[in-house]
């Protein structure tokens, strides 16, 4: 016996009405109300009509809003706005403790604003079929879960720096501090930042961003350990084990047999000769990784260095020997190439949102 609507009605405890309004993809039914409907459609088998199934698949991507969300390491951060619009509204920021009540979460967002029609993630973790699972976290976040749960036209996952590639057309000079002018030389561009872990992404033109998981390869780093004084320490096996927030406080314990987190590292810089020391090795460490990845993926539009930890880093950073150390053991022809690379640290601290709200503003004009 076929499942009918009123069979939908009766298990998620709502009227025929309000079932056939979330069928139709009607506003003004409350995001709870859609989600109950959606699982009992989903557990029941149910077919809606194709006629209305095709409504919500045609729906523009002018129609609604968008939900941003980008969860890190560290802290989750959110936006809602206008597709086609390049304001954020309702910027939060807030440390992220464990994500056991996601759903709850996310359901609170779209009760808050019924005409949010689109959520874009942006997630710490490696894509893999419109799924992403975090690095550092157990928790999966899947396109089509999504869809299913939650009353939306459409969802997006992005890697956090395929949507941190997305924000770099967005960026002014004035909003730049300059390491290297340089001068280009082609149009790709190498975006990275330090923070919990290493990110990276390699963005072509302005609509091709690749990420990539630089952070968990194992590149030099026996012989920059032992060039730094690093000496039978086995607890830096991946690149980001040095050039991350917690590869800072890995610097300051070994040559300090002390714990200070990257944050205290930075305060005390003035006060403690080992913080000073980490950070002096920790930034001839990262300028002598951007030269390998400059080699490797030849950015002559510029490598351009995002978050809070260089934010911080960057009063203590100096040019000259910066770029000595970039260019250090460099055949003439190579580091003549080097030295025309741009770079220069993006200030920006909600890089993630804006790119993901750029992504879904670029896939809004190719449809319509």
């Amino acid at each position: 016996m076929s499942v009918t609507i009123k069979d939908v009605s009766k298990d998620a405890g709502v009227s025929i009405k309000t079932v056939s309004r979330v069928i139709n993809n009607e506003p003004n039914v409350a995001h709870t109300t859609k989600s109950k409907v959606l699982i009992s459609i989903e557990k029941l088998g149910f077919k809606p009509n194709k006629s209305a199934q095709t409504l919500r698949l045609n729906k523009s991507y002018l129609a609604g809003r968008v939900l941003l969300i980008d969860i890190g390491g560290t802290n989750i951060r959110s936006a809602q706005a206008d597709v086609g619009s390049n304001d954020l509204q309702n910027v939060n920021k807030q440390k992220l403790d464990s994500l056991d009540s996601f759903d709850e979460i996310l359901l609170n967002f779209l009760d808050a604003d019924s005409s949010i029609k689109h959520i874009v993630f942006s997630i710490a973790g490696p894509k893999f079929n419109n799924s992403i699972s975090m690095t550092n976290r157990k928790f999966t976040i899947d396109k089509e879960k999504i869809l299913k749960k939650f009353s939306i036209d459409s969802c997006h996952i992005l890697n956090d720096w395929e949507s941190i590639g997305h924000s770099f057309s967005l960026f002014t000079i004035d909003e730049m501090k300059i390491v290297n002018p340089g001068k280009s030389f082609n149009d790709a561009a190498l975006i990275i930042g330090p923070g919990t872990g290493l990110g990276a992404a390699q963005v072509i033109g302005n609509d091709i961003v690749l990420p990539t998981e630089i952070g968990n390869s194992s590149f030099r780093i026996p012989s920059l350990l032992s060039e730094l004084g690093i000496l039978n320490d086995t607890s830096f096996n991946v690149v980001e084990d040095l050039i991350s927030g917690r590869g800072l406080s890995k610097i300051y314990s070994y040559f300090a047999n002390g714990k200070k987190t990257s944050e205290q590292i930075v305060a005390t810089y003035n006060e403690d000769q080992f913080s000073q020391k980490s950070i002096n090795i920790f930034l001839i460490a990262f300028s002598q990784i951007l030269s390998e990845l400059a080699l490797i993926y030849m950015p002559g539009k510029g490598i351009y260095i995002m978050g809070s930890l260089m934010r911080n880093l960057h009063k203590f950073l100096d040019t000259e020997i910066f770029m000595n150390n970039f260019l250090i053991n460099r055949k003439s022809m190579h580091a003549d190439i080097l030295a025309q690379i741009p770079i220069a640290l993006i200030e920006n601290e909600m890089a993630s949102l804006h790119g993901s709200l750029n992504f879904i503003n670029k896939l809004n004009q190719n449809v319509n």
